[in-house]
């Protein structure tokens, strides 16, 4: 009988409620204590999960989360990315970067979803990256580590996506260090989305100068500190808002591959505005995305619209990977 009160549907979601209200509250070590005796009753849902992992990292309990992260890999259940990327944090945070490579080369030579394998890229980069750091630290010459952190980057012998990664993380981190590195880089470098990542990191550390930059056909030049953030311009700012909103009520299936298109193209065309207004793209946007679907609709958007961004889709589709 009491197994049968406590794992009534009723209980599980007052329990359940229980646990958001003291994640909100910041009673991280209450939230512990009663998630562990939760999962004995019923498998959590990803987003109690995904609670679970920022109350331990708040708690600096990273053996807890190593512990539970290969757990739950180990028995197939949650969602294998979140429980992997959780893992590979505590890990670092643990300082134990030469797993975390390991961990990262097993992994890569998976075939792994694009944006699954961006996050371990990025996980791996700041384990080499410590490790290259604690090794230099301990020669006392913390200036060479710093040198030698950039030197070691050799392009050549990174994926795309890794190159892509590297210049976000840069970017996140507006560490000035960097700076020389991705000027000169800069001049050599054409892929439309990765020279936003490094105009966007220019822009992080307040580089006023001018910068000269090869996206487009022509050499443009721009002042990094003088350009809007990627959510301030058009596409996602007035235009992606809109054509969600309408999509979760025509096509809700199709709303979280439409964001992604659209942020990719914010991605290629920045910081260069499209010569259209907003209205226009998404009348544009809700035609292209739902002929796709092959689904009936009202929207008939001008010619040249539809075919910008018919030709942003094909510039990400063909970009290299």
């Amino acid at each position: 009988m009491a197994d049968k009160i406590t794992t009534h549907h009723r209980f599980l979601k007052k329990a359940e409620k229980d646990l958001v209200r003291m994640f909100k509250d910041g009673d991280f070590e209450a939230f512990r204590e009663n998630y562990h005796h939760f999962i004995k009753m019923a498998p959590p849902e990803t987003s109690l999960e995904e609670m679970f992992y920022e109350a331990m990292d708040a708690l600096g309990e990273h053996d807890d989360v190593v512990d539970y992260s290969l757990m739950q890999l180990n028995k197939g259940s949650g969602d294998y990315e979140t429980h992997m990327i959780e893992l590979l944090k505590a890990l670092s945070r643990q300082e134990r970067y030469y797993e975390v490579i390991n961990f990262s080369d097993h992994l890569m030579e998976e075939k792994l979803p694009q944006g699954f394998r961006i996050e371990i890229a990025a996980i791996r980069h700041q384990a080499k990256k410590a490790i290259d750091e604690l090794q230099y630290r301990r020669s006392g010459d913390v200036d060479d580590a710093e040198r030698s952190s950039q030197e070691d980057i050799n392009l050549d012998e990174m994926s795309h996506q890794e190159i892509l990664r590297m210049f976000s993380t840069f970017a996140d981190e507006k560490d000035i260090r960097y700076k020389d590195f991705v000027l000169e880089q800069l001049e050599n470098i054409s892929d439309k989305d990765i020279v936003t990542f490094m105009l966007l990191y220019l822009k992080e550390i307040g580089y006023n100068k001018k910068v000269r930059h090869h996206k487009f056909d022509e050499p443009v030049e721009v002042v990094p500190a003088d350009l809007p953030s990627l959510e301030e311009i058009t596409l996602m700012k007035d235009v992606e808002p809109e054509v969600i909103d309408e999509l979760e009520s025509r096509a809700p299936q199709i709303v979280s591959e439409a964001a992604l298109l659209m942020t990719s193209h914010a991605i290629f065309s920045y910081p260069k505005e499209p010569d259209f207004e907003a209205e226009e793209l998404v009348e544009g946007y809700l035609q292209y995305i739902l002929d796709l679907l092959n689904m009936n609709h009202p929207y008939t958007a001008g010619s040249d619209v539809y075919q910008w961004i018919d030709e942003m889709e094909r510039l990400v589709t063909t970009s290299e990977t």
